[in-house]
């Protein structure tokens, strides 16, 4: 428990993370601006939030979640301080085991990979969560089942983020490599039958009008696994 609350609190430290959430805002309040002069929006205020939040913020989203935290495994491997806090958690004795070892770097990585997904379930939540308040002062209060897409969605796509960073060394992967297969899913989900699941309304049900049902939560789902898959079974944070 005290690793989880000092990692947390450290989230909080991390300029990335902050750098994630004035994006996030800069995206929703660029598109609750622009649909307040479009248009009046004011009596429906749960479409205004919806239309203002589809406008631009879905499609760089899976960006915003990766950057906060997900890559600190990487710098702490250059500076060797994951190894010191391996060691801290398991003891220092020097007859110790390569494979005990190994089984203590795993528990390590695996329970980075929950503050790596909150972190970028508060880096989407938080502008979200701003913008959805200035709604709700405008007009009538939004859905408030909306807030959870962003957790979700947040959450999935900085777990797969996370999980990169355990089959690679290059750091721009596991900060490119989800927002580029997004984008491929955007484009092959609907040649593949998949219009149900596509990714986009993971966090913008509004795209194309529908509502909140289970399918929105499938694919985050699938992400979080897949990177626990890959933290789990990963080889790379064991070549330190």
């Amino acid at each position: 428990m005290n690793f989880f609350k000092a990692d947390i609190k450290r989230i909080f430290t991390e300029q990335s993370f902050w750098l994630s959430i004035v994006l996030g805002a800069v995206l929703l309040f660029g598109g609750l601006g622009y649909c307040l002069s479009a248009e009046d929006f004011t009596e429906d205020a749960n479409g205004l939030y919806s239309r203002a939040q589809a406008l631009a913020l879905p499609f760089a989203a899976p960006l915003l979640a990766a950057m906060p935290y997900s890559v600190m495994i990487m710098t702490e491997r250059e500076t060797k301080f994951g190894a010191l806090m391996i060691l801290k958690q398991s003891g220092t004795h020097k007859q110790r085991k390569q494979s005990k070892q190994s089984k203590q770097s795993r528990h390590y990585r695996i329970k980075r990979f929950f503050t790596v997904g909150l972190s970028g379930a508060a880096a989407l939540f938080i502008p979200h969560a701003a913008m959805f308040a200035v709604c709700a002062v405008l007009g009538n209060m939004p859905d408030i089942r909306l807030l959870a897409l962003p957790v979700t969605f947040g959450f999935g796509w900085a777990a797969l983020s996370y999980g990169l960073t355990f089959v690679n060394r290059q750091r721009y992967v596991p900060l490119v490599m989800p927002q580029v297969l997004y984008l491929l899913a955007i484009y092959a989900f609907p040649y593949l039958k998949l219009d149900r699941f596509y990714p986009p309304l993971d966090i913008s049900p509004a795209l194309n009008g529908s509502i909140i049902t289970t399918d929105r939560f499938v694919l985050p789902a699938v992400l979080a696994l897949a990177g626990l898959f890959l933290t789990a079974f990963g080889k790379e944070a064991d070549r330190q």
